[in-house]
């Protein structure tokens, strides 16, 4: 994707100005601008998943509501100890019979798995023909659940996993620009200088104003990804 095709997919996210997050309220979390444009990205794109829906490596499911239209919501991960998971397993070893679900959501876990082509080729297995995955991972983010922390992702590995599992990709989303970079970053840094909750509350609304007025997404804290099934040849 070219300069023109990345900003404009950036214009899409911040597109909703009466956007309000539901799961990610706290304004001052050191997190906050990271996880709001992760929340903005799915809200946007959730509308686009429909019928039985597999919520891959679901944690508490924070995404949930965002899926009302949905026939089902199903969640599955590699533990219960985070949430009440229908399903135990692996994002790349669903215990799920083929073609059992229309869509895939699964967020931020990507890069938490040693396998991530078999993760997209499990994907496949379990959808139906003409399903879809919308998947979110970093580009960056400092180390964390270590040891289980293995790849940070650039927009060609995205394309590259999703088209050799046999997807067809529809949308590929920077989850924010420079600017929102620059803010989470220095926030990791140098957030204890800000010691109190309405002055990282003011330092993250300040830096995503920045980069919703200025667009440029040449660096991206992060890639949102809408992929369908494609056809078999």
């Amino acid at each position: 994707m070219g300069r023109t095709e990345l900003t404009a997919a950036l214009r899409a996210l911040y597109a909703d100005t009466a956007f309000a997050p539901r799961s990610w309220t706290d304004r001052a979390d050191a997190a906050f601008i990271a996880i709001h444009l992760i929340e903005r990205s799915i809200a946007a794109l959730a509308p686009r998943l429909s019928g039985e829906v597999l919520d891959a490596g679901c944690g508490r499911q924070p995404y949930r509501d965002y899926f009302p239209h949905a026939a089902r919501v199903v969640g599955c991960d590699r533990v219960s100890d985070r949430g009440t998971p229908d399903l135990i397993g692996t994002a790349d070893a669903i215990p799920a019979p083929d073609s059992s679900f229309d869509s895939i959501l699964c967020t931020e876990v990507l890069e938490h798995v040693p396998d991530p082509l078999a993760v997209w080729r499990e994907f496949h297995r379990v959808l139906r023909p003409g399903g879809r995955v919308l998947l979110t991972t970093p580009a960056y983010w400092p180390p964390h659940e270590q040891p289980h922390d293995y790849y940070r992702y650039t927009e060609h590995g995205l394309l590259h996993l999703a088209t050799t599992a046999g997807f067809a990709v529809e949308e590929l989303w920077p989850r924010g620009g420079m600017w929102a970079f620059l803010g989470q970053a220095a926030m990791h840094v140098c957030g204890h200088y800000l010691p109190f909750r309405p002055m990282r509350s003011g330092w993250n609304r300040m830096w995503l104003r920045i980069d919703r007025a200025r667009l440029n997404p040449m660096i991206t804290l992060g890639w949102t990804i809408l992929a369908v099934k494609a056809p078999a040849a």
